[in-house]
């Protein structure tokens, strides 16, 4: 009889697994907006809301720069760094300022620009040569602060993230390889933008700017459109970046708050439409915050 029961136990505890290995289970569903791999989780509890080909290392472009700002964040708040600390282009940076991609705040020689003014760029603009001074800033070269990404990636305990570069241009944009690009998953992206509002939550100050003023007094605006006043602008939404490469394709890495909880989405490599890169990828998050968080 005993025995009986233990067996019936056993297959009553089975089941129960079995169960909530289902619940765990998240089927994709027909969204109006393709793209090659999504993620939308809940920031508070890490729980993944919905997800399609999570796990799989995509290049991620300028989400990389989630990274870069996680570790410059942590050279201000520890001191090592501060906002008013200046900077001269160096001539590993002007000798690839030269190609348009990487000019978004445009520096020259001679010129000093401040580490907040750099980070703002980085960040509201997404500024590629700003992300290379950030870089030289915090760890002396690039190459240097490459390896702290890698570091840093390694410790938040992902594994499909490889960093080449603090911008996330592609390779051989940037005079590399072509397989020198920075890759990840859009789970491992999500961890990136979780831990980056967890330890600096005043990141979020700096990516729900529509626009900033340069030094010299141009103004440089967002590339995340789904800001209060831009174009695509849904309530809620404070953050985080946007990304393109020939590789990588449109990405975006969103974050806001809605009905109380703070919600993060990675989509990558998402379907254009006709000649329109950036609109798709903005659709695809409104669509996954309506249909799945709002509903």
């Amino acid at each position: 009889m005993k025995k009986l029961i233990f067996i019936l136990v056993i297959i009553i505890l089975s089941v129960t697994v079995v169960m909530n290995n289902k619940e765990k289970t998240l089927e994709t569903v027909d969204l109006a907006t393709a793209a090659k791999a999504i993620i939308l989780i809940d920031a508070d509890t890490g729980k993944v809301i919905y997800e399609e080909n999570s796990a799989e290392p995509l290049p991620i472009a300028s989400m990389s720069k989630l990274m870069t700002q996680y570790l410059v964040l942590n050279a201000v708040n520890s001191g090592n760094l501060a906002w008013e600390n200046t900077y001269k282009p160096s001539e590993a940076l002007q000798q690839i300022a030269g190609q348009s991609a990487a000019v978004k705040l445009g520096m020259t020689a001679g010129n000093v620009y401040t580490l907040k003014e750099l980070f703002t760029a980085m960040t509201v603009n997404s500024a590629n040569d700003a992300a290379m001074a950030l870089a030289e800033m915090v760890s002396g070269t690039e190459e240097a602060f490459v390896e702290l990404m890698n570091k840093q990636a390694k410790s938040f305990g992902l594994k499909e993230t490889t960093f080449f570069n603090a911008s996330g241009l592609d390779g051989d944009y940037i005079g590399k390889g072509y397989e020198q690009t920075n890759h990840a998953s859009a789970s491992d992206v999500s961890v990136i933008a979780q831990k980056l509002i967890a330890k600096h939550p005043e990141v979020l100050d700096y990516t729900k700017l529509p626009s900033f003023k340069t030094g010299n007094g141009t103004t440089l605006w967002s590339t995340n459109l789904m800001l209060a006043g831009m174009p695509q602008a849904l309530a809620g939404i404070d953050g985080l970046k946007t990304g393109f490469t020939d590789q990588a394709g449109s990405c975006f890495a969103s974050t806001g708050v809605f009905d109380g909880r703070r919600i993060i989405s990675v989509v990558i490599d998402v379907a254009a439409e006709g000649g329109d890169t950036a609109t798709p990828r903005f659709d695809l998050t409104r669509e996954l915050i309506e249909r799945f968080v709002l509903n």
